[in-house]
């Protein structure tokens, strides 16, 4: 990283004050956690580590992943698994999800349509039928998943947490995407 990106990288605070960020936190984070069962977070970083606990704080188990083996740190301590979320289906071949965040991975990764397919597919594989998948991206990064028609497959759009199926932000590019996994 150059001196001038590392002189503009938000802080965890800064990320945390982020109105996407705070609607994961006060809303998303709590109806998951009263799923119970298995539930996965995609996508480990520092400012993640307090959602690990925050999903178990009703009897979940909560789980890791991310494919750069340095965020393994960043990650559940006991149930952490290192690998390509295209992969998931091999990656979790022994688990079955009630519940997937995938936040911040469509667009920072898994960029090319096709890899977002297989990631998609991946995904349904590990989901329970009637599981919850949120997906958060950016417009300004990738084509619109659900416009491109990469879930009808597998998947409905719900609403979850007190929200619509879909949640945008007047000030910033993220959306939030919430699917059930179809029966």
């Amino acid at each position: 990283m150059g001196i001038l990106a590392s002189l503009f990288k938000p802080r965890s605070s800064e990320i945390h004050d982020l109105p996407d960020r705070r609607l994961m936190t006060q809303a998303y984070l709590p109806a998951f956690a009263a799923l119970k069962g298995d539930l996965l977070f995609i996508g480990c970083r520092g400012y993640n580590r307090g959602y690990y606990r925050q999903l178990e704080e009703k009897g979940a188990r909560a789980w890791t992943t991310d494919i750069d083996p340095r965020s393994a740190r960043f990650g559940h301590r006991k149930r952490h698994r290192t690998g390509d979320i295209c992969e998931a289906q091999t990656l979790f071949s022994d688990l079955q999800f009630d519940g997937v965040i995938c936040n911040g991975v469509l667009g920072y990764g898994v960029n090319a349509r096709d890899q977002q397919v297989r990631a998609i597919d991946a995904l349904a594989a590990i989901l329970k039928p009637g599981g919850h998948l949120l997906i958060g991206w950016n417009t300004d990064k990738i084509e619109d998943p659900i416009e491109a028609g990469l879930v009808e497959k597998d998947f409905i759009p719900a609403p979850f947490a007190g929200q619509d199926p879909r949640v945008t932000f007047a000030e910033v590019t993220h959306v939030y995407d919430h699917l059930v996994r179809r029966g």
